[in-house]
Order: C-alpha cells, then structure tokens, then sequence
C-alpha cells in the first residue's frame, strides 16, 4: 500500500519531489565536500610538515651575528633537539629573469633568495614530496612562481647581476613549508652547493634563518620566552610552527568557511520547502486522512506513511550528495595539490565526508518528525484553501477591488499584491528564499570586492597610499634610507608629483604581558599618524610618546582595552604607555604595535607617500627605483593583489559558483510554489475565464506576485547582508574582528536584482501557462 501511495505522489508531484530532492542532494554535496576538504587539508598539512621537518620556531636576521653563541644557547637548552642557520642569498627583481617573455621581476612585491638544500631539517621537497635535489646548472622553482607564469620543467631562469650572467634549467618545483603561501611575500629558490657558492660572491644582500627544531612542539611558547630573554639575534620576524599552519591553511580555511556557509542556507531552504511541502500535501489529503482515520488507522500510522516518503527522498539525495562530493571536491583542492600535495588517503577521508552527509539526513527526518507532530492541529490548514482569503482578513476587506478607490491604478497589479498581502503566511517561504539567495550572491561578491580594493590595505596595518617603499637591513642602508626621506619630501615641497609623505621606523622592544613575563614587540613608530590615517575599532593613533596602539591580537594577548597601560622597558628602565586605541591587522600574524618612540636600533623603515596624478603612478615609481640602488617601490593596489592572490582566485570561483547557485534555486523554487498555487487555485481560474478574463491577464497577476514577494525578500536579504554579512566575513580574516564591506553598486543593486527578476518571471511565465488548460469543467470535479 505504501509502495502504491508513493508511486502516486512522485507521478502526480514531479516538480515538488524534484525540488526537495535537489536541495537536499546540494546541501549533502555542499557539506561533505567542505568536510573532505577540511579533512584532505588536515592530512596534506600535516604530510607536509612532517616530510619537511618544519622547524619549530624560526628567528629571521639580517645582520652580523656569532653562531657559537647560537650553539652555546642551544646545547645548553633541554627544549632543543636541533638547531640550524640557513642563510639566504637575497636577489634584486631587476636581476632576475623568470617570465618567458623575457621580462624581469622588478616590478613584483616578492623577495625571492637562493638556499641550499638544508641537511638536518627543513627541507624543500620536490612535486612527489621528497627532498627536492638539484646539480649544477639546475634551480629548483617555488610552485607560486610556476602557477603564476605557467612554468614547466626545462624552461630557463636567468640571472643578470652587473657584468655576471647565467642561465639555469628548472628541473623541480618546490613545495616549502615555510614560504609556501602568497601571504608570504619571501619565496626561496633551490640551487647546488656550488651554485650558491658563486652567488654568493655576487650577492651581498644576505638573509638568515636561525632555526630550531624542538622536542616537544608544545613547549614552543616556553622555548619564544626563553629565546627572547636570551642576547641572541631579535630583531627580525620571530615565527613559530603554528603560525606557519595558520599561512598555509588560510586559503583553503576560508573554501571551506564558505562552503559550509553555504550548505547550511541551503539546507535551511530545504527546511522551509519541506514544512511548506509536507502541511499542503496534508491540506490536499484532508478528505483521504479523515476516511483513514474512520477506518480505525491511527494517527502515528498515518504519520508513518506520510514520513516514509520523505525518508527515501533524503537517503536517496544524501547518498547521491556524498558520491557528488567525491569528484567536486578535487575542483577545490586542485590548489591545494599543487601547493601542499595530498596526503594519503585514510579511512577517516571517506568517514567524515559520508558523516557529513549522514547529518544532513538525520537533520531532514527530524523536521519532518517536528512537522508531523503537529499534525492534529493542522488537519485543515488555510494557507492555500481554494476559495477563500486566508491570512488577513483585515486587509482583504481593505483591499476590496470595487466601490472604492485604490492607491495602484492597474487592476492587475492591484490584485497581484492583494493576494500576496492577504495571503502573506503562505508567500513567507517564497520570501526567505529570495532574501537568503541575494544573501548567498552578495556576500561572497562583497568579501571578493573587499580584499580586492586598495583601502584593505587598512586591514594589514597601514594607512591607504599610492605607493610604499621598504627598507630593511638598516644597518647597511640607513644613509640611503636618510637620502630616500629627504629626496621624497623635497619632491613633495617642489613639484607636483609627489603629494604628501610619511616615514614610519619598526624596532623591536620588550614588553610585559599580563603574567608579568617578557617578551619581544616590534613596534612601528611615527612623527605623524594623520597623513595617512589607519581605522581603529576602538580609540584613535597615539599622539605622543607616552601612548601606545595595539592590534586586535596583540590587545587580546595582553589583555588590555583603550585606557589601560602597558609596559615597555627603555634602555633599561621600566616605562608605562597608555593604550590609546586598537585597530586590526591580518600581517605578522596579526601581531603588531604603533607608537612614537625613538630607537636607534630600526630595524626595517617605511615610508608612504602619494602622487598627484594617479597616472603617474608608475612613472614615479620606476624613477625612484632607477635613482636608488637598494629599494623596492611597492604599488599599494599590486601588493594587494599578488599577497591576496591566491585567496582572491578561490573567492571567485565560489562567488560565481553561489550566484549561478542561488538562480537555480530561485528558479526551482519559484517554479514549484507558483505549481503548488495554480493547482489550488484551479477552479477560481476557470471560473475567471469563463467570465471574460484573459489567459494573459491572469499570468501577469501571478508575475505581479511571485515580483512583490521577491521586492520584499530583496529588501530583507539586504538588511540580512548589511547586519550579518559583514560578520561572517570577519570570521574569515584571522586578526580581523570588524570587517566593513567595500561594495560595488552596479552588482548589488543592478545585477543581482536585476536577475532575479529576470529569472522568477520567466519561471512564473512558464508555469502559468498552464492557465490555458484551466477550464469551467474543473469545477464539477
């Protein structure tokens, strides 16, 4: 008997089964795939890791230093296990060649060194995951670089320094643990031992690693304390094992984030299709449950059959949900392949995907059972009764179409958004799946626009500018950098290029946190905070030297708030700053600090400056890098863009993805509630037509509704995105707690807007053609 009802319904209700088993089967999909993904990129980081033996903590020092002292530390430290100096040999872009068409890097933010191949850890493995090895006229590439100039093995580098020229065969593609991420704007290139020699009598820009290797992973923060009281070298960028995980897992972490976000509004559509499904199959079986229930069945069995077929679609869908993810999931990860490898694959990679999907069954047959639970008090459910207003009866009266005047001239249009209005219980569910698909479109476009717009500068730390010079090794440099200042701000006091400028000098101090303990802050500090202007979520820039600006995570760390005092200790002596505002910042781990003191150890310095005519931008820019030797001019909106690189590419597959997503859902169900309202309305529709109204006349009434349902889902959707969307995509960012979206009009309220309404129009239109059908003999039925 169950069999037979069953084949019934599916036969009578095709678009509806269809429908609710299309959502299910997406959400199934969508969810199992962020799983496997959350569970390949586990497993690949980890793989990676471990064949590269990542170094625990990682001091980066550009300086004369003694290794003794080093070793000494080391062998007199019981956290330690191994220890090694990697030294790299920094390369100028202008002398490096990667690109086929012969241009140079000079106009890349990236700061690309050669290494060797280290022998005790880290190491830089090749595309299979072993220890890459190279001889003699070999290089082995970063796989960034070969994703980003489509770089094969056998292709040529080449190296131009003065009258020295080589040319060199690429014969691996490095995968480094370390430098791996576009978020990392250092990447190191593999050469022979022999090689690296002769570079290094070219090369007098040298970097070093000072690496340690613990043996216990979880005392990394016991070990950054004691390296930190330590007179070893400070005062370059100290890194540890987790952040590096933080790096290379951010990309990917922020698939996967989206994904989810997007499985569970699908998931909850599918509830609202399910509740709105399962109370008209109820309405339209009233007569048949009540003879059912004459005849003695009883109201859990007749429950059970009704929950029988909504059990098979969601195994059904679900089952076909996991296989689905099992070949969409390698369109996500192919970057990560690439990038990290795969790890093998275990029992838990098949698991936890199909767990997923077991979830989202367990969810559906739950809210059915929720559902059904009322099913006494809902045995004459109004929403969609034939031949009658139901919903509010107060506006129906108000509303009449005769012997008053309305506020809509068109009859049509008036009617339309009558019914809606009378009806508005009945059109909710239409109305929250338009303002969760503008919901599903808006989001994921506005982070894109976000952390592709020059102001997110702002978001890493710095006051938006044209252009940005960094100078590091100031020990070396610090003449130059005095003549770079000097030559800027004449420029900008003489001519019309150059508008304004602003110097900004990083030094590392020690600090006490909140358990009283020390431990090493670099600390950027200004003459002038208001020339290129940084957004705090709480207070205002320092403005002396008794004030201090912390960010987010480093407020959290400490513990501190606006107001409250810090201290620093300045040559020797105790000093207490006021906190004087917090902003946000995703570099450096989202650890960094602002302030206005004076040192004379700077370790690196930068300086921001704008330029009158923005289409002088890199007239100016190549013209400071011809008239000085040893810096790097960075356009602020190719930074931006080649850091973020990666992230950006994912974002827009998934933007794309969840626009055309969000029509078809638009599309399947609208098609299947305006099915659902000409089959009750049926009999008022032939009465209509038998009265003189056209076929025409009665679609453009349902357009003017499914067009007024999507208006007021529109409005809802944009309150939804304005109010919620900006946190969820806060929750992506690590150290960004405020995140406020850079929005591009022409997609958001033209677009967008735009196609939906397209979409549900046509959807409607073909639906209701079968009004032409609809006749005065539907009425003795």
């Amino acid at each position: 008997m169950v069999q037979r009802l069953m084949k019934k319904d599916f036969k009578k209700n095709k678009v509806i089964v269809f429908t609710l088993f299309t959502f299910i089967l997406l959400s199934a999909m969508l969810l199992s795939s962020a799983l496997t993904i959350a569970t390949e990129l586990t497993g690949s980081l980890d793989h990676l890791f471990e064949k590269a033996k990542v170094p625990s903590y990682v001091q980066m020092y550009a300086g004369d230093f003694s290794q003794d002292e080093i070793n000494t530390f080391s062998e007199n430290n019981e956290l330690v296990k191994n220890q090694q100096t990697v030294t790299m040999l920094n390369i100028d872009g202008e002398s490096l060649f990667l690109q086929v068409n012969g241009d140079s890097e000079v106009n890349s933010i990236i700061e690309n060194s050669f290494v060797k191949q280290n022998e005790a850890f880290d190491f830089l493995l090749d595309s299979r995951d072993e220890i890459a090895g190279v001889h003699d006229g070999e290089i082995g590439i970063p796989v960034y670089h070969q994703q980003l100039y489509n770089l094969e093995l056998g292709s040529k580098v080449q190296v131009q320094i003065g009258d020295f020229k080589k040319t060199y065969t690429i014969t691996s593609f490095i995968r480094d643990a370390q430098m791996n991420p576009s978020l990392v704007t250092s990447k190191r290139f593999l050469v022979s031992d022999n090689d690296w020699n002769e570079l290094e009598t070219k090369l007098s820009n040298q970097e070093h690693l000072i690496e340690f290797e613990l043996n216990d992973d979880s005392s990394i923060s016991e070990f950054e304390k004691q390296y930190e009281a330590s007179n070893l070298p400070q005062s370059g960028t100290a890194l540890t094992k987790s952040l590096y995980q933080v790096l290379n897992a951010l990309t990917d972490g922020i698939v996967i984030a989206i994904i989810i976000l997007i499985s569970l509004l699908l998931l909850l559509i599918a509830s609202l299709c399910l509740r709105f499904t399962i109370l008209t199959a109820i309405e339209e079986d009233y007569r048949e449950i009540g003879i059912m229930k004459a005849t003695g069945i009883s109201n859990k069995n007749i429950r059970k059959l009704y929950l029988t077929k909504y059990i098979v679609i969601a195994s059904i869908a679900c089952l076909g949900g996991y296989l689905a993810s099992l070949a969409v999931t390698n369109v996500f990860t192919k970057s990560m392949s690439v990038y990290m490898g795969l790890a093998p694959k275990t029992m838990i990679s098949y698991f936890l995907p199909l767990l997923g999907s077991l979830l989202v069954f367990l969810f559906v047959y739950l809210f059915c059972r929720l559902v059904f639970r009322r099913f006494k008090k809902i045995s004459a459910y109004q929403a969609l009764q034939a031949g009658e207003i139901s919903g509010n009866r107060k506006i129906a009266h108000r509303m009449q179409l005769s012997g008053k005047k309305h506020w809509i001239g068109n009859h049509t249009i008036f009617i339309g958004i009558r019914e809606v209005l009378t009806q508005i219980k009945t059109y909710i569910l239409l109305m929250l799946v338009f303002a969760i698909s503008l919901f599903m479109m808006s989001v994921p476009f506005n982070f894109l626009q976000t952390i592709q717009d020059s102001s997110f500068i702002s978001y890493m730390g710095a006051g938006e500018s044209d252009l940005r010079i960094d100078i590091h090794q100031m020990d070396k440099y610090k003449e130059e950098s005095e003549e770079v200042f000097r030559y800027l701000t004449n420029e900008s006091l003489n001519n019309d290029v150059i508008e304004k400028v602003a110097s900004y000098e990083t030094s590392a101090y020690q600090m006490k946190n909140a358990d009283h303990e020390i431990s090493t802050i670099k600390i950027e500090s200004s003459k002038d905070y208001d020339v290129f202007p940084l957004h705090y979520t709480d207070g205002r820039a320092p403005q002396n030297d008794k004030e201090i600006a912390l960010s987010s995570m480093n407020a959290d760390e400490f513990e501190v708030s606006v107001g409250d005092t810090v201290t620093i200790i300045l040559e020797g002596k105790e000093e207490k700053l006021t906190v004087s505002g917090i902003y946000q910042d995703v570099t450096n781990g989202g650890k960094t600090a602002k302030g206005m003191l004076e040192s004379d150890d700077v370790l690196w310095t930068t300086y921001n400056f704008n330029v009158k005519d923005a289409s002088k931008i890199n007239e100016v820019k190549t013209k400071l890098e011809q008239t000085f030797t040893h810096i790097k001019v960075t356009d602020m909106d190719n930074y931006i863009k080649q850091t973020l690189g990666g992230i950006i590419e994912q974002v827009t597959s998934l933007s794309v993805v969840s626009f055309a997503l969000s029509l078809f859902i638009s599309i399947l169900i609208t098609s299947m509630f305006f099915k659902m309202i000409l089959a009750k309305e049926a009999k008022n529709i032939a009465i209509m037509k038998s009265i003189g109204i056209s076929t025409k006349t009665l679609q453009r009434q349902y357009i003017v509704r499914a067009l007024f349902t999507l208006l007021i889902g529109l409005i809802v959707g944009v309150v939804l995105t304005n109010v919620l969307g900006t946190q969820v995509g806060s929750l992506l960012l690590s150290g960004v707690s405020k995140l406020t979206f850079v929005t591009n009009p022409l997609i958001n309220y033209l677009i967008i807007p735009f196609s939906l309404v397209l979409v549900v129009s046509l959807s409607v239109y073909i639906v209701s053609v079968s009004i032409k059908k609809m006749n005065i003999m539907l009425i003795a039925e």
